[in-house]
């Protein structure tokens, strides 16, 4: 069962899932807000790749959220 957060960053509550570990040392999170969600490949460095995004449960090709390199800081820390 993934592991789950929720964060508060920038006034945006972001619930963040950890979804598996990649073969290249990283992890794959899903983040979510309200409407929409975000599965992210993250490096050991802190890179992040896009994977797939959703608006209201429907695939979407949403751009990365300004907020996205906060929540990565912040998981780094913990």
């Amino acid at each position: 069962m993934p592991d789950s957060d929720t964060l508060t960053i920038r006034g945006t509550e972001i619930e963040a899932t950890h979804i598996d570990a990649l073969a290249n040392g990283g992890a794959r999170f899903d983040f979510a807000t309200e409407r929409d969600r975000y599965r992210v490949d993250m490096t050991r460095s802190g890179e992040t790749e896009l994977v797939t995004t959703w608006r209201d449960g429907q695939l979407a090709d949403l751009p990365e959220p300004a907020w996205l390199d906060d929540v990565v800081a912040r998981l780094a820390t913990v």
